[in-house]
């Protein structure tokens, strides 16, 4: 296979990317990916202090959008931002997340709605900011990063797992009504990836050996690991690949 094919296919030369929760995880890993890809790339999140150490990490001159998911007007900044200095996206990853783990019966209304506003409200209100630039120019690559808990049930995760089934749904919903015109919406599934979100449940020891039980490949993933599976998500390779959710998990949904 020759280099100018693998670059018809692969490279992101020229687009523009923006990819949400780049502060740290998968999303600075993302974001890192994205631009030794070619991509120019907008990072945002709540810390622009740790924006910009991402931003340090890359070859192309990125924008650091500091914003709060959370409101609505969080969102206008970042659509605001993106349409000022570019004129559009052409690719989003939608991986701003929130957990807020507790048992069903002790949890607050108020912890049910804040990860619902980020995990699943959130990446639609910003979606649609950006999606509506993708349509016209009838190219564009949505990246919903959900999770294996998606998929599986667990203790304390109630929140967590309906918002990301519900961003399972929301991606087929989309993909379906926009795959005549250029866009593609799919959704990237990690599974127990070590990452600060989950920093206290890494360091329990009966935590730690349970996810080594469960995942076949029998070791946490790491943010590199999703490297793969993004890019082919966000390349032109991937256009006729859509509503799809792709799970990465070292074999943990797949066994019992």
């Amino acid at each position: 296979m020759s280099s100018a094919l693998l670059d018809d296919l692969f490279g992101l030369a020229g687009r523009r990317a923006v990819v949400t929760g780049a502060s740290r995880g998968i999303g600075a890993r993302a974001a890192q990916a994205l631009d030794a890809a070619g991509a120019t790339v907008a990072l945002v999140a709540r810390s622009e202090d740790q924006l910009h150490q991402v931003a340090k990490t890359l070859t192309n001159v990125p924008l650091v959008v500091p914003a709060d998911l959370r409101s609505e007007a969080g969102v206008d900044e970042v659509a605001a931002a993106v349409a000022d200095a570019w004129g559009g996206a052409d690719i989003l990853v939608n991986n701003a997340g929130l957990s807020r783990p507790a048992p069903a019966l002790e949890l607050r209304t108020e912890d049910w709605d804040a990860v619902l506003d980020v995990n699943l409200r959130s990446v639609f209100t910003l979606t649609r900011a950006l999606a509506a630039g993708m349509l016209d120019r009838g190219w564009g690559r949505v990246i919903n990063v959900s999770s294996v808990l998606s998929l599986v049930g667990d203790a304390w995760a109630a929140p967590y797992a309906a918002s990301k089934a519900g961003l399972n749904g929301l991606t087929r919903s989309l993909a379906v009504e926009w795959a005549s015109r250029g866009v593609t919406v799919n959704a990237l599934c990690p599974g127990w990836v070590d990452t600060d979100m989950v920093a206290d449940l890494r360091a329990d020891p009966n935590f730690d050996k349970r996810v080594l039980r469960r995942v076949a490949a029998r070791r946490w993933g790491v943010p590199e690991d999703m490297d793969g599976a993004l890019l082919l998500l966000a390349a032109p390779a991937s256009s006729y690949l859509t509503g799809q959710t792709l799970v990465v998990d070292g074999g943990l949904a797949a066994g019992w």
